[in-house]
């Protein structure tokens, strides 16, 4: 039982310093694309990688959507890198992208 406390400990030190959210809280909209089960959201400025909700990003592959969710501290911050957007809400805008 030890063992697992220190375990679990360890887990949750190291937990921050991977895919740390800077808690950003952000609302855009744009065209949501899968590759090989991979959701990603272009808009005209920006490309996000979408996690959670991955169920419901099945059915909003090409559409125009809103997704509201907070953001990572991106690992580069290099023009062009995604930006990983935690999804908390979905919102579909249209059937079709622009």
């Amino acid at each position: 039982m030890r063992r697992a406390s220190i375990a679990l400990t360890m887990v949750l030190l190291l937990a921050p310093s991977f895919g740390q959210q800077n808690g950003n809280t952000v609302t855009v909209a744009g065209c949501v694309l899968n590759a090989n089960g991979n959701f990603r959201l272009h808009t005209t400025t920006q490309n996000y990688i979408l996690k959670g909700h991955r169920n419901e990003l099945f059915s909003y592959n090409g559409k125009l959507i809103e997704v509201s969710g907070t953001t990572e501290t991106p690992q580069s911050s290099a023009q062009g890198v995604p930006i990983v957007l935690h999804i908390t809400k979905i919102k579909k805008l249209a059937d079709y992208c622009q």
